[in-house]
């Protein structure tokens, strides 16, 4: 492993072992994300994770979230689904609501400003703008939420259970 590599794996360990310990909603993706980030904007290193990283990074998301899966989540959200259609389509909305605005204060047309202000994965997003001419503000617009959201998210976790103590 060259030294940008050791770097950039060793200080998004550092972070989300930080993170963890200090009991930060998320801690452990978060402070590697801020560990690794930090890493990259000093200038320790310029690389980008080769493809099977990402891959198998995936792969382990996916089975810790299929492992959460059981008969007693689904009965528990069986009462909740039509929260969660509220929220989604209250989520869509403020997407679409978002693309309008982006369309009319940018050159983008209204494809890219839709895929631009989607909620969605980064991944699929970025998937389906492949043929947009904006590509590059595309992936930006998406970084941009994707980051906010992972550093936000945490702190409105952690503000939300000083309040109501949980």
């Amino acid at each position: 492993m060259n030294q940008q590599m050791f770097f950039l794996v060793a200080s998004g360990c550092l972070g989300g072992f930080l993170f963890n310990i200090l009991k930060i909603p998320g801690g452990c993706m978060l402070g590697a994300v801020v560990g690794s980030m930090l890493v990259k904007l000093l200038g320790f290193s310029s690389l980008t994770m080769p493809g099977f990283f990402y891959n198998a990074a995936q792969i382990a998301l996916g089975i810790c979230v299929g492992a959460m899966l059981s008969t007693d989540l689904l009965m528990q959200i069986k009462s909740q689904i039509p929260v969660m259609i509220l929220s989604t389509a209250i989520l869509l909305a403020a997407g679409l609501f978002s693309a309008i605005v982006v369309k009319h204060m940018t050159d983008m047309d209204v494809i890219s400003s839709i895929l631009s202000t989607s909620p969605g994965g980064l991944n699929a997003v970025i998937g389906m703008a492949d043929h947009s001419g904006h590509l590059p503000q595309i992936m930006a617009f998406q970084m941009i939420r994707l980051y906010t959201v992972i550093l936000l998210v945490p702190v409105f976790c952690w503000v939300m259970r000083f309040f109501f103590h949980r």
